[in-house]
């Protein structure tokens, strides 16, 4: 299951909200996934959601907001070869009554499907029940190796992404903007401010699954870096060796190493023996023992003799 499904039905499956939040998370599914239809001379009103679980919230929450006989018509959209659920309202009077409760029109004004207005939930709860229909609507989250975190939420207009900014500028959430297909997108790639999403809109379950996620990751990572840092040591200590191993076999050609000062000849020494170790366990074996910089001082004495030589050998 992808966890933009998991989070859905876990809201779906949240406790039936006090009358003034279930109107906002209706207006909220409403106002994205809602249209008004009349076929012969019926008029409907419907909304529609990607899931069965979702389905079922959409028809409690109308019945909540007075709606007798909600019905569900589920649908197969070709192109995406997926199921979607339309909740359908029927009848001018009770779409009417419906409008009118959830502040979305007047009594007696002509019937129609307004756009979102500019008045926000004054309270927190209803405001948490706002994003949630956000998301119920047209949210989704995912986690990639390639692109890493991100959730958005399809707002449909810039008019009606102004709205849903707002709200969260209410939760000290800066949500950023994209354009794709002509909607408008509201989304997040920090971890830290889906999961606090997450816990605005009562994804529990989901959030302690991703925090899971990112304990996970965040170990995963630590661990490349270390096993990165150490295999690119590893590399230079090789390389290190090797190249002190030629200048020994080139000091013992020339002059013989027991011709060599005796702390250079013993570190020369030290070296053909451990052609593996770091320079600090090389100088650990001798007696008494030396540092790294002390080893690391010889090696450079060795060759800055043989340079020299080289330099007079030249001229």
């Amino acid at each position: 299951m992808s966890l933009t499904r998991q989070v859905k039905n876990e809201l779906a499956r949240l406790e039936e909200p006090l009358a003034c939040c279930g109107s906002w998370e209706l207006k909220a599914l409403l106002l994205r996934n809602g249209y008004y239809a009349i076929r012969h001379n019926m008029h409907a009103l419907m909304i529609a959601v990607d899931t069965s679980a979702g389905a079922r919230r959409l028809f409690n929450l109308l019945r909540q907001a007075g709606v007798e006989a909600p019905s569900i018509i589920r649908e197969q959209e070709k192109r995406l070869d997926k199921n979607r659920f339309l909740v359908q309202v029927s009848g001018k009077e009770q779409i009417d009554a419906l409008l009118v409760y959830l502040d979305m029109k007047e009594a007696g004004r002509h019937l129609s499907l307004p756009r979102i207005s500019t008045v926000i939930p004054k309270r927190i709860c209803c405001r948490r029940a706002f994003l949630r229909g956000a998301f119920l609507a047209g949210g989704s989250i995912s986690i990639t190796r390639r692109s890493g975190y991100h959730l958005e939420i399809n707002c449909g207009t810039l008019e009606d992404t102004r709205v849903y900014r707002k709200v969260l500028e209410h939760f000290n959430l800066s949500a950023l903007v994209r354009r794709r297909e002509g909607y408008v997108f509201l989304y997040f790639k920090s971890a830290e401010a889906i999961a606090d999403y997450l816990r605005i809109i009562g994804a529990g379950g989901t959030l302690l699954e991703l925090e899971s996620m990112r304990v996970v990751r965040s170990m995963r990572n630590q661990v490349n870096r270390v096993v990165n840092c150490e295999t690119a040591n590893l590399e230079k200590v090789v390389a290190s060796a090797q190249q002190q191993l030629e200048l020994i076999e080139r000091a013992e050609r020339a002059v013989g190493l027991e011709n060599l000062p005796p702390s250079i000849r013993d570190a020369a020494l030290a070296r053909k023996r451990y052609p593996d170790a770091s320079l600090k366990e090389l100088g650990n074996k001798l007696d008494p023992p030396v540092s790294k910089s002390g080893m690391n001082h010889r090696f450079r004495q060795l060759s800055r003799m043989f340079e020299h030589k080289n330099e007079s050998s030249t001229g």
